[in-house]
């Protein structure tokens, strides 16, 4: 097999980061805990918004509270919209980039739900595992807003797949 250009390496490796954090922002969205994780090193730093400091894929996912909101009713559902993809640093095994995020949470509250409006910037640092993985992280929040919802749908009423009359 003949080498790869520098070149085309690194489109290469800009698209596979980008399809990891798609993974991520699915994985939160879906309330699937085992995909979140599979986008992280095992030896993870991360620091999200006001938590404390974590270190290790353990720690960290237990300071995401998305899946118990979700999984307990506290959150209906969430919507993470990937924006702005900067990438700051990319060599042969390593990266960093800066990534903008709207998250839109629906939240039951008396008498009607709320959306919570969130707009959030991820600092990655990436390793080469085999593939690429988010070995540091860094969360702030930018801005945020509540806004009462006019429609939002528990995510159990989500349409998951094609239904099978449209495949044929």
């Amino acid at each position: 097999m003949s080498a790869r250009s520098p070149d085309l390496q690194q489109l290469l490796d800009r698209t596979a980061i980008q399809d990891a954090l798609t993974r991520y922002y699915h994985a939160a969205d879906s309330g699937n805990r085992d995909l979140l994780r599979s986008c992280f090193t095992e030896d993870v730093r991360a620091h999200y918004i006001e938590r404390t400091p974590v270190s290790g894929l353990d720690a960290l996912m237990a300071q995401i509270p998305l899946f118990d909101k979700l999984a307990s009713g506290a959150m209906k559902i969430c919507t993470h919209f990937m924006g702005n993809l900067r990438f700051l640093h990319l060599a042969a095994d390593t990266a960093e980039t800066e990534t903008y995020v709207l998250a839109f949470l629906v939240v039951p509250r008396a008498g009607a739900d709320d959306v919570q409006v969130r707009s959030f910037r991820y600092l990655d640092r990436w390793a080469r595992t085999g593939e690429w993985k988010i070995c540091a992280r860094v969360l702030t929040l930018d801005w945020s807003c509540d806004v009462p919802a006019t429609f939002a749908s528990a995510l159990s009423q989500r349409v998951k797949n094609l239904p099978d009359h449209m495949l044929s």
